[in-house]
């Protein structure tokens, strides 16, 4: 397969679209518009103030709104910079702010902004809540990468256990060709190459050596290691991110010991904006770090590359004398530890000063999930792999008569070639027991098997999509082509179902999405269609329907409805069945949030993005803009430093399908108060020709186009 590579240029800013968001969020949401914004307008932090390019008042007015900046001309100057050949002017605000001539005292700018908060599945009776920072902290990371990107590559290069660790800075992103060859039709082609650099940049720095935890497991230093070894111990950091203590990145760099002395004398070290960074994001909390972005692993990894080193030396001068890679080996991949070890005894050490070396960073092993394996190692859920490949390798497929497994003609007893009809048999049942088999006897979770499974069938599907097209029409049966689809689905549906996560979502879409666009070629008749749409419509409507949440919505379900608006215009929700989903009651035509039930963001936007401006919605859509409104009135004090409410209004002012009148209400909460002011930031538009987005994707929305983008961006 062949893969084309692109010189990235660099730009401090690029962190934006890959470092600052975490995965898990909705395909319709993105930091794109917000990147070319900053771009445009040269936005960036100059010492203690933020500069932009000096544009019209509402642009001015945006930048204040966007980055959390209170009206305040003591604060206000500007510079004239050079551009080019040309000289600008550039508006600067001061973060630190002059003396109010009216108060006689300097007004502070709060130095904590509020992240946005949401829950996605991690457990079967847990959530984890992971957090998308305020805009203003995405572009202090961006503006702490630029500085001490070599720094971060120094303190995340020490450790000889670290497997997933910053390299360098990613100076080429990749294309594969062969995405761009193949397709079913002209809807399912691959990524176009319009000469933008965020298409497929998966990070701002390269990372050594395996990028998804299950690269390691078939790698050949993983293989290697099981053969070199007797025992193998996995377990992992109990609460790892929730319970790093920000100060420790100090310990971590300069030394526990060292600490009082190095830092007494400055305050601008390296830990110390780092550290910084961290509290300012997270409304000044030492006590953990957010969770979801990359910023917060490299942090992370920082610290426990230091662990990691202190454990190594002790071993080393330990009176066992354990040198690494001769008495034992410990890969570590972000928090999870894999120990090969030979004996008990140095298994015990190994714990023993791992254990005291976490506890000085208070952080602790969760040894009660500790899982130990003897010679021959080889782990649960690498042998369930090895079934359930052989598995889906063997019953999804399309092949060419008895004879044949590669082409369509063959001889026949005179010597001429005749064609044979290929042939597809796919039965839901068998492979649902034979997965179930494989789960039972290997003795693994569905959560852990589901990517996997999903991936192979995704593979397999294309392969099958691809020579079912190819076929010419006298050598395919639509009727056998309808009926292997409908037990694909059966298939992923049942084992997608028992634990829905935000990757596995994305892997089943991608299916799906796959199939619709296969539909489009022509291949099957128009009937045959309308039955694989309407088994996709009704799989999706029962996942919707059993994973609601009485408390929020799930991210994992909002990709599900956005799949269902690309199946047409038949297969709509009813108003009040996507009432029912976002937990809000319909009685007698009249909407009603139910007790218990919160919409955030992610809720309002993507059910916003869903209903469009169809009629069927009228009374549920005005409804949510409501909510929407509601929610920024009762934060309204401190809306400019709440992430939801500044990511929420400015998409609000977007949405093509929400009422200027309404827009205009928000924006007054705000403190934009001026009509015409108002109207000239709704009207707002970088290139003047088409309507401006923020974060949600209002306009030309390509849903193939977007979960590719996703593709290989999992860390798990």
């Amino acid at each position: 397969m062949l893969r084309r590579r692109r010189r990235l240029p660099y730009k401090k800013e690029r962190c934006l679209l890959s470092d600052v968001l975490p995965y898990e969020i909705p395909v319709s949401l993105s930091n794109r518009h917000f990147y070319s914004f900053i771009l445009n307008h040269r936005i960036e932090l100059v010492g203690d103030a933020i500069q932009w390019m000096k544009g019209s008042a509402a642009l001015d007015r945006i930048v204040h709104l966007l980055f959390g900046l209170p009206e305040n001309p003591c604060r206000l100057s500007y510079v004239e910079k050079n551009v080019g050949k040309k000289v600008q002017t550039f508006c600067q605000y001061c973060f630190i702010g002059k003396k109010d001539p009216k108060e006689g005292k300097y007004r502070k700018l709060s130095r904590f902004l509020a992240p946005f908060g949401y829950k996605i599945n991690h457990k079967e009776t847990e959530f984890r809540e992971l957090c998308v920072p305020h805009p203003r902290s995405q572009l202090l990371v961006s503006d702490f990468y630029d500085k001490c990107k070599e720094l971060i590559l120094y303190y995340t290069s020490l450790s000889k256990f670290s497997i997933r660790a910053p390299s360098g800075i990613a100076k080429f992103t990749f294309h594969n060709d062969k995405l761009h060859k193949e397709h079913l039709s002209t809807e399912l082609s691959g990524i176009e190459e319009d000469g933008r650099e965020y298409e497929n940049l998966r990070s701002f720095f390269v990372y050594r050596e395996y990028s998804n935890i299950h690269k390691f497991y078939e790698s050949y230093r993983y293989h290697r290691a099981e053969k070199k070894y007797n025992k193998l111990v996995k377990l992992d950091i109990s609460k790892c991110f929730d319970s790093i203590y920000t100060h420790s990145i100090a310990w971590a760099t300069v030394g526990k010991d060292a600490l009082k002395y190095a830092l007494s004398k400055s305050k601008n070290s390296f830990p110390d904006r780092f550290d910084r960074l961290m509290q300012r994001m997270n409304m000044g909390e030492t006590n953990g770090i957010i969770i979801g972005p990359e910023f917060s692993r490299i942090f992370a990894e920082v610290i426990l590359q230091a662990i990691d080193c202190e454990v190594q030396h002790k071993l080393r001068y330990s009176p066992l004398g354990l040198q690494h890679q001769v008495d034992y080996e410990i890969y570590r991949y972000v928090d999870d530890y894999f120990i090969f070890y030979n004996t008990d005894e140095a298994r015990g050490l190994i714990l023993e000063e791992l254990q005291h070396a976490l506890k000085r960073y208070k952080l602790y092993l969760n040894a009660a999930k500790a899982v130990t394996y003897d010679k021959p190692i080889i782990t649960e859920i690498t042998m369930a792999k090895q079934q359930i490949a052989s598995l889906l390798g063997d019953k999804i497929r399309f092949w060419w008569g008895p004879d044949s497994d590669s082409q369509e003609h063959v001889p026949d007893d005179n010597g001429e070639k005749v064609a044979v009809k290929g042939n597809v048999y796919i039965k839901a049942n068998a492979l649902i027991k034979a997965f179930k088999t494989i789960i039972k006897t290997c003795n693994v979770q569905y959560k852990d098997m589901l990517n996997y499974s999903l991936s192979i069938v995704e593979r397999k599907c294309h392969l099958l999509m691809r020579k079912c097209s190819e076929a010419s029409a006298e050598c395919r049966s639509p009727e056998q082509i309808t009926n292997a689809i409908k037990n694909i689905l059966e298939f992923v549906f049942f084992i997608y179902a028992v634990s829905p996560r935000v990757n596995t979502t994305i892997r089943l879409c991608r299916i799906l999405e796959l199939f619709n666009g296969f539909l489009k070629s022509g291949v099957l008749e128009k009937h045959q269609a309308q039955v694989i749409k309407k088994q996709i419509y009704d799989d999706v409507c029962f996942i919707l329907k059993k994973n609601r949440s009485a408390i929020h919505t799930q991210v994992e379900t909002l990709y599900l409805l956005i799949t269902l608006a690309e199946l047409g215009r038949d297969y709509w929700l009813e108003q009040d069945v996507l009432a029912e989903y976002l937990g809000i009651s319909m009685t007698e035509g009249r909407p009603a949030l139910k007790a218990t039930k919160s919409l955030n963001y992610f809720a309002i936007t993507v059910s916003l993005f869903y209903m469009r401006e169809k009629k069927r919605y009228r009374v549920l859509r005005g409804y949510i803009i409501d909510l929407a409104v509601g929610r920024i009135r009762d934060r309204s004090e401190t809306c400019i430093e709440d992430a939801e409410l500044v990511l929420l209004l400015f998409d609000l002012v977007s949405c093509p399908h929400v009422p200027i009148s309404r827009k205009k209400e928000a924006l007054g909460m705000f403190g934009v108060s001026d009509d015409a002011l108002a109207s000239s930031i709704i009207e707002y538009s970088d290139n003047g020709a088409t309507p401006q987005c923020w974060f949600t994707n209002w306009q030309d929305f390509d849903f193939a186009k977007e979960l590719d983008a996703k593709r290989s961006r999992g860390v798990y």
